[in-house]
């Protein structure tokens, strides 16, 4: 395959694909990086009053924000390997962040909290909160498949395939 064709190959890309690696973005910026990762910082920064475990929960939840951020950055790039690791990192933050999620609902049912205004139980704002990082770490996940499964992306494996298992040259010029 031509180098001008690898290069038209790689640069080939729909707009819906455009707008929903933006939408994306945007979702996980908001949602993952924002709430998670907030939600996370306030019970590490309250430390104090909420215990060790409950700081360890938050860091936890940091981490999985991380995850999930990392997983819907990685799947902008059109290439194999930050593509699979787009899918692995935002599933593996999602598992980590619903575990967490369960965790710290469960010790706020427990523990009776509630908002001093309408008295409904916080873990119903947690849930509400973090909850909703499922969809983009679900929309990270289809981009990544649907690129992983493109007819360009198979194209420029069988090229490069082809180009590894290409007959090596003479060793010595027959004249």
């Amino acid at each position: 395959m031509s180098q001008k064709k690898k290069k038209y190959l790689q640069k080939k890309s729909s707009k819906l694909m455009t707008a929903a690696k933006i939408c994306t973005l945007l979702l996980s910026a908001f949602f993952s990086g924002a709430m998670t990762a907030l939600s996370g910082a306030g019970l590490v920064y309250n430390r104090g009053s909420y215990g060790e475990s409950l700081a360890d929960t938050g860091f936890f939840l940091i981490i999985s924000a991380a995850l999930m951020v990392s997983g819907a950055v990685l799947c902008l790039f059109r290439k194999n390997l930050p593509d699979i690791l787009s899918i692995i990192l935002s599933f593996a933050g999602l598992v980590l962040c619903m575990v967490m999620l369960k965790k710290l609902t469960g010790h706020a049912d427990a523990s009776g909290w509630t908002d001093k205004y309408t008295l409904e139980p916080v873990s119903g704002m947690y849930i509400r909160r973090i909850l909703p990082c499922i969809v983009p770490v679900l929309m990270s996940g289809a981009i990544a498949a649907v690129q992983l499964g493109s007819y360009e992306l198979k194209e420029q494996r069988r090229a490069k395939k082809a180009e590894k298992n290409a007959p090596a040259p003479p060793i010595i010029d027959e004249e």
